[in-house]
């Protein structure tokens, strides 16, 4: 089986079990008395484990590397398989009351999870769009981004469903789906997935070491506390909650599927500068709501709100996959993809455990996420650094914009 298909079952699994439950996790927390400053301790621990893992991740991955293509298909099956043991057993942590210690749990759980799916699907990402050789990232990502868009959604909907009926009926569901995929990845026969060569150690400038340290930060506000407003403007109820989430989800996609065609024939510099003025708009939008209940102008940014964020994330993933294909050695793109992993992933630490930490030591009200989002608008420019490290190569499709 070619790296394509091997990409899009895995991500397609997974995406449909984050929609079941992973993707409501700061909903649950909320549900479960946890409040900001807890929330934002839940993600900072979910940071350090995703570090502790990716340890054991890397280890993994050299071991498969060290005899031939027969090992290298058994670490990727290992590989594959961790991370549905993980997610399942996030799950089944999740099904119980959360105590303290349930949080403390939950969360290197949920790192591990992160660690063993992210990083994989980025590995076998760069390995698809080299096996393609047409410089036709952004189209590749804007279709791996509508299976992920299409499947999450239609899980977002069971899940909402299936919690407001039965955790354990959940976990059951999560765990066939699961044992489903696992058999259909393994009893199939696909080639090896990259052949790293040794490479010398990859540096990287201050500028791309900024944005990947904010990158992690800026990835947890959109999932966990801008899901929570979300989750307000659905007057806290999860099932609306799903439904609004889907809805966008339909606006959006029509949109996505015109824009994913396009963006490969525009130069990649102007359509990254243009993407980073709409996200830091977004985050001015965000402070706006006032998360209490909605009206059609409310629904109208929200729907702003998800298109800018959604064509930021296209743009720069796009920006950061030819810069992994540009690299001369598989090895080197696997350094690239691990430092930025390492570095988010210590960004949102040190971060959450800092906000974590001010909210603790001043309290919180109705405003500390308006107020949060209105302090990210001048923070999303760092990703402006990103353009000074673009190689000719992201330069060379075209100067349409």
């Amino acid at each position: 089986m070619s790296a394509a298909k091997v990409f899009y079952r895995f991500s397609g699994a997974h995406s449909l079990l984050i929609g079941l439950m992973p993707f409501f996790i700061p909903v649950i927390l909320w549900q479960q008395g946890f409040r900001v400053t807890q929330v934002s301790l839940f993600i900072a621990l979910t940071g350090l484990g995703y570090l502790l893992a990716l340890y054991g991740w890397q280890r993994l991955y050299r071991w498969g590397l060290a005899r031939g293509a027969v090992r290298q298909k058994r670490m990727w099956r290992l590989l594959i398989g961790l991370s549905f043991v993980a997610e399942l057993a996030l799950i089944t942590v999740f099904s119980l009351d959360l105590s303290w210690l349930g949080l403390l749990v939950a969360a290197l759980l949920n790192g591990v999870y992160n660690c063993f799916y992210w990083t994989s699907q980025r590995v076998m990402f760069s390995t698809m769009t080299k096996e393609l050789a047409n410089n036709k990232v952004g189209n590749q990502f804007g279709n791996f981004q509508i299976l992920v868009v299409v499947l999450v959604k239609v899980g977002i909907l069971l899940g909402a469903y299936l919690q407001q009926q039965s955790f354990v009926l959940l976990l059951g569901i999560s765990a066939i789906l699961s044992l489903f995929a696992m058999v259909m990845l393994f009893s199939t026969r696909f080639s090896v997935i990259d052949r790293p060569a040794p490479a010398a150690p990859l540096s990287l400038d201050l500028g791309r070491k900024l944005v990947f340290l904010a990158d992690g930060v800026f990835l947890f506000f959109e999932s966990y506390f801008w899901l929570l407003t979300l989750y307000f403007i659905s007057d806290q109820h999860i099932v609306d909650l799903g439904l609004t989430v889907v809805g966008l989800t339909l606006v959006l996609s029509l949109v996505f599927v015109m824009i994913k065609q396009r963006i490969d024939h525009y130069a990649s510099r102007r359509v990254f500068a243009l993407a980073i003025a709409l996200y830091a708009m977004s985050w001015g939008l965000r402070g706006l709501l006032t998360g209490q209940g909605a009206d059609v102008a409310t629904y109208a940014m929200v729907i702003v709100i998800a298109f800018c964020t959604s064509f930021f994330r296209l743009s720069f993933n796009k920006l950061f996959f030819e810069q992994v294909n540009s690299q001369g050695l598989a090895q080197q793109s696997l350094q690239l993809i691990l430092i930025k992993s390492y570095l988010s992933q210590a960004g949102m630490v040190v971060f959450f455990c800092l906000l974590a930490a001010v909210l603790y030591r001043y309290g919180e009200s109705v405003n500390t996420l308006s107020t949060l989002y209105w302090l990210m608008i001048p923070v999303a420019f760092v990703y402006g650094l990103y353009t000074f490290s673009l190689s000719p190569l992201n330069e060379s499709v075209g100067e349409k914009l």
